[in-house]
């Protein structure tokens, strides 16, 4: 018995004290996301209000013994209707709120990709990723900590959710905050163990053989052990040694994920410059390193072109030879030469200028290469290319317009980052890519069009006086296509994002033009040679130069862009299948009479969420089976006689975990069960290991001692009565309660969903000996005796 006054884990005062203690700790560690995004005021109020109600849900149905499943489930429910309510103003899920919380995620997603943290006001909000990140990390600290009862391992989710803003921005939260933090943590670990202690009870005075605990001693114990662990888990770190690869605003010490710069800046500041300055110079035997490629631009967010995030391993430094050419076939024609590269101190790039296709770069440990894009790297924040030397051996490729013009797909082949289209992106610029492209019926032909549209046919003039200055991001897409006038970005980026819509992995390219020869020999790069043109990616070929840019800029488009190809045929073959038609904007329907007749049409799948529903129904039904049957044998027993009674008292007492001993008379089996009876508590809160005995449920011991009576007459007496059920269920139901009192919750849990009279009987756990055999019972006197009886 617990001692008076004592909480015990079914209170539900201390079920809500120790859940609003989960939710303090899990709230205060997603403060910690405040870093992610500005106004994050937004997210903090909202989350602490869902975290009340899915606290307050968990610990009514711990209360209330519900099973596991059940109030997890009930958790999440709750969870998503109300970050429903916050994104959407109602947590009502109709076809229209839906919509248009998944558009707010969309949007939210699309913002992730393209701004750093923390993202500031005027974009679309991140809010609902942090309102669904925050709810799952206050269910799964509720559920561990609270349903499952281990406060420890909730500490896991805690670090976790810690760290995410560290790994994001580089930046460490605050000590206050982790203080914080870590004594809630405490405080959660004390509760939890504190509780499940004083269950265990005192023993009475004197009762030398009985189990007891200092429960102050342990709870001192567990509080020095979790501070002992927050403690390692703070001096450890800063012990260990660990490799910066953060470059430019890494990420920090120890990470593998490098964040870059956008490089344009750069680009637009230097064709801003009036004075030509010379940066590098390539000495070779081999031909003219033409078109020198300093980064590639993969991402592109609807406004702007950026590197995105790359995973640059300490294994990979440019010390030799590259791995083989991305998606270019042995069949290509090749020629390999060495470049020996001598950088002046007025070009200070992180980016280390090589040729697009490059087998070998010997620069040093200090410079890493990324395998998706051939980009290198510096590895440290203060490692340029200021007068550095170094070399590489380019590829010079022989490229067949045929191939590339009978090539497959090649979305499939590429990251994922090379075919994105931002769901932004104004519906203009897909419909002037699909109208300007649409009598060519080959996507490398297609890619032909769009160049010849951008150079010739489609009125562009190049202007290098359209420069924005250095970090403005002023340059519109849409604007320039309606003006017609840019540099060489604005060219690249546009043919870029229009062969992504027509179906071609795309990025953009940022390097050097056309070299000078100097007066050593060499070849010399200037300011002036900065230029940016796209590259597109055709199985076989691999990543493919086109020149989008104007003839006045100085350039030439390569020869495999101007080859002339003959009619396609009225059956094309699905490689080359023509696209006459524009493709249709976002939301739209590619058939114009199809999207009026369903315009009101919501885009919530109800296919799959119906059936969803059915599947779920169906296992909660599966599920319910065993509870569902027993309720019918008893049903029916009730109604027959004291035989029958008998019969489902015996399957109470299995489904409570207790295999009523066969041979035994009914009188024998009445003693037996009389040891499993406990004083029923009403207000449903009991220790785990309750007091069992005839003495302390005397009320269920007579209603038991009458049911035994009355079999044994039914039995054995010379003038039967009729000992119908009805007369004995109020004896059965105090005989039941008193049973289930001396029951553990979980084992009364399990008679109620899984009962053992039904699915079977569990296994039962026998001590083993040394030799791990299962010892052999000693009979006791009663299992002994040699007397016949008849069984109950």
């Amino acid at each position: 018995m617990r001692a008076a006054g004592q909480p015990s884990w079914g209170s539900l005062t201390h079920q809500l004290g120790l859940a609003a203690t989960a939710l303090l700790a899990a709230w205060t560690t997603v403060l910690s996301w405040g870093v992610l995004t500005e106004a994050f005021g937004r997210v903090a109020v909202p989350l602490l209000l869902i975290g009340a109600v899915v606290a307050v849900a968990g610990a009514l149905g711990r209360r209330s013994r519900l099973p596991a499943v059940g109030i997890v489930a009930a958790q999440l429910v709750l969870g998503g209707l109300l970050v429903l309510g916050a994104t959407t103003g109602t947590p009502v899920p109709t076809p229209d709120n839906v919509d248009a919380f998944l558009a707010a995620l969309d949007d939210a997603l699309a913002t992730s990709r393209s701004y750093a943290a923390p993202v500031q006001l005027g974009v679309p909000p991140v809010h609902p990723l942090l309102l669904i990140g925050g709810t799952l990390v206050v269910v799964l600290v509720d559920v561990i900590a609270c349903t499952l009862r281990r406060a420890p391992v909730a500490g896991l989710v805690l670090l976790a959710a810690y760290t995410l803003p560290v790994a994001v921005t580089g930046n460490g939260v605050s000590w206050l905050l982790f203080i914080v933090i870590a004594g809630f943590f405490l405080a959660l670990v004390f509760l939890q163990h504190n509780d499940q202690l004083t269950s265990w009870g005192r023993s009475p005075d004197g009762d030398r053989g009985s189990f007891s605990v200092r429960t102050g001693a342990i709870g001192n114990t567990a509080l020095a052990l979790g501070a002992g662990a927050i403690a390692l888990a703070v001096v450890v770190p800063a012990a260990v040694p660990t490799m910066s690869m953060s470059v430019f605003e890494g990420n920090g010490p120890g990470t593998r994920e490098v964040e870059v710069q956008d490089p344009m800046v750069d680009l637009r500041r230097d064709l801003r410059r009036g004075e030509d300055i010379p940066l590098l110079w390539v000495t070779s035997s081999g031909p003219k390193p033409s078109y020198l490629r300093i980064s590639v631009l993969a991402r592109f967010s609807g406004s702007e072109w950026t590197p995105g995030d790359r995973e640059i391993p300490e294994t990979q430094t440019a010390t030799g030879a590259l791995p083989s050419l991305d998606g270019v076939g042995l069949e290509v024609p090749r020629r390999e030469s060495k470049y020996d590269v001598r950088v002046g101190p007025d070009f200070a790039s992180a980016w280390l200028p090589t040729a697009p296709q490059t087998t070998r770069v010997v620069a040093g440990s200090d410079w890493r290469y990324d395998v998706d894009t051939r980009d290198v790297i510096a590895a440290e924040d203060d490692v340029t290319t200021a007068d550095l030397t170094y070399d590489y051996t380019g590829v010079q490729l022989e490229y067949d317009a045929e191939s590339m013009d009978a090539a497959v797909s090649g979305a499939g082949s590429v990251a994922g980052i090379f075919t994105e289209v931002p769901s932004s992106l104004n519906n203009e610029i897909r419909r002037t890519a699909a109208s300007v492209t649409a009598d060519a019926p080959t996507r490398f032909q297609k890619a032909q069009v769009l160049q010849r549209w951008f150079r010739e046919d489609g009125g562009f003039r190049y202007d290098d006086g359209a420069v924005p200055s250095a970090g403005d991001g002023s340059a519109d897409l849409l604007a320039f296509l309606d003006d017609r006038v840019g540099y060489c970005e604005q060219f690249a980026a546009s043919m870029a994002i229009m062969a992504r819509v027509i179906g071609i992995p795309s990025r953009v390219a940022v390097g050097f033009l056309e070299p000078e020869r100097a007066t050593n020999g060499s070849w010399e790069f200037s300011s002036h040679d900065l230029h940016a043109w796209p590259e597109l990616y055709f199985p076989g070929s691999g990543w493919v130069r086109f020149e989008p840019t104007p003839q006045s800029r100085g350039t030439q488009p390569p020869d495999y862009t101007e080859a002339e190809f003959e009619a396609v045929p009225e059956a094309p073959a699905p490689s080359a299948s023509r696209s006459a038609d524009p493709l249709p904007e976002r939301g739209e329907s590619a058939d114009a009479e199809a999207a009026s007749a369903e315009e009101d049409a919501s885009s919530i799948p109800w296919g799959p969420i119906v059936a969803g529903v059915l599947g779920l129904g169906a296992l909660a039904l599966l599920l319910l089976t065993p509870r569902l049957v027993r309720r019918a044998r008893r049903q029916r027993r009730l109604a027959g006689d004291i035989e029958d009674v008998w019969t489902e008292l015996r399957d109470v007492a299995r489904d409570l975990g207790h295999a009523l001993p066969t041979g035994r008379s009914p009188r024998r089996a009445g003693d037996w069960l009389g040891r499993l009876l406990a004083a029923p508590l009403h207000d449903r809160s009991r220790p785990d290991r309750p007091r069992r005995g005839r003495e302390q449920a005397p009320e269920a011991a007579q209603a038991l001692d009458r049911l035994v009576v009355a079999l044994e007459r039914s039995r054995y007496a010379r003038d039967p009565e009729t000992f119908t059920a009805d007369r004995f269920v109020p004896d059965l139901a105090r005989v039941e309660e008193a049973l289930a009192a001396g029951a553990t919750p979980r084992e009364e849990r399990r008679a109620r969903w899984w009962p053992a009279s039904v699915v079977g009987r569990r296994p039962s756990r026998r001590r083993r000996s040394r030799a791990g055999h299962a010892p052999t019972a000693t009979p006791d006197r009663e299992t002994s005796r040699t007397v016949d009886e008849l069984v109950g």
